[in-house]
């Protein structure tokens, strides 16, 4: 269950990616992409809660340090990552953000003193060797790469691997829909203060971009993200960080299918190894563990 959740999720980010391009093509900022996405997706996990699962809007006393931790590493996380791939060449970002399952293990292994499972490395090489075919690193130049694209690519690694670690511990006492909800709506607020909505171009308030963000937040970030943070209460972070690589699988496939983006026979070979890894994680002998919820 926690691996068909984190593998719907990862589907949709993929779709999200090529619609977020739509809008960057049409003159969106990523802030303003962010701001609308984080706040949109939280104001309607909040409706869906009020509307049909008043029980779930609890104020969580204890938990709001862990929320507001998390709904930081929201605000965060896709933001560094727009700004690394407007910075980089999109396959060095790429690589450096989704590199985070391999450090999660190798920080857990260094933590529990014990290396991961042979179907844990097993699929960390396979999703790795799909992520480098599927970016065609090897035809990179990386001689002067821009070195403040190179701090945004590490942190945003460095958030991602936040988020999945505070998703797995506010999981343990939220769940998944007001933890997704109250964190997104930290998230907004940050950069509400960051950028006040009279200062967004005026270009943005048409309604060929209002209609394309409520989609980004309802299908690019209410949706997955509350599937994702569902899917930390039964799987490991680590786990869940190379599920999460089949994003570039489904953004590569809607690509071409959608925006008439071709994929050459190296990327092809990519997206089978990422699979062959994610079936491997799957029939993985680690059981996986539903985390209690406690009020």
């Amino acid at each position: 269950m926690g691996y068909a959740m984190a593998a719907s999720a990862s589907l949709l980010f993929g779709f999200n990616g090529n619609l977020s391009r739509l809008l960057f093509d049409g003159g969106i900022t990523p802030v303003t992409l962010v701001e609308f996405r984080m706040l949109i997706g939280g104001l309607c996990l909040l409706a869906l809660m009020l509307v049909g699962w008043r029980q779930g809007l609890k104020w969580y006393t204890r938990q709001w340090g862990w929320i507001i931790a998390f709904g930081l590493t929201l605000a965060l996380v896709t933001y560094t990552y727009f700004m690394a791939i407007s910075l980089l060449p999109i396959a060095v970002a790429l690589i450096i953000q989704f590199s985070a399952a391999a450090w999660m293990a190798l920080g857990e292994a260094l933590w529990r003193r014990k290396l991961p499972t042979r179907p844990v490395l097993l699929a960390l090489l396979c999703t790795l060797g799909g992520l480098l075919l599927l970016t065609g690193a090897w035809h990179l130049n990386l001689n002067g790469l821009n070195p403040l694209g190179l701090l945004f690519a590490v942190l945003a690694l460095l958030s991602f691997i936040a988020y999945l670690l505070l998703g797995k511990r506010v999981g343990r006492d939220v769940p998944s829909l007001p933890a997704t909800s109250y964190g997104a709506l930290v998230a907004a607020v940050f950069w509400l203060c960051i950028q006040p909505p009279w200062t967004i171009p005026a270009a943005t308030w048409s309604w060929q971009n209002l209609l394309l963000m409520a989609v980004v937040g309802i299908a690019g970030m209410a949706i997955p993200f509350a599937l994702e943070l569902g899917a930390l209460r039964h799987v490991e972070a680590t786990r869940i960080g190379i599920v999460t690589t089949l994003e570039l699988v489904a953004g590569s496939i809607i690509a071409y299918f959608w925006l008439g983006q071709l994929l050459d026979l190296p990327q092809i070979i990519g997206c089978v190894l990422v699979l062959v890894g994610l079936v491997v994680l799957q029939y993985d002998a680690a059981p996986e563990v539903v985390a209690p919820v406690t009020n």
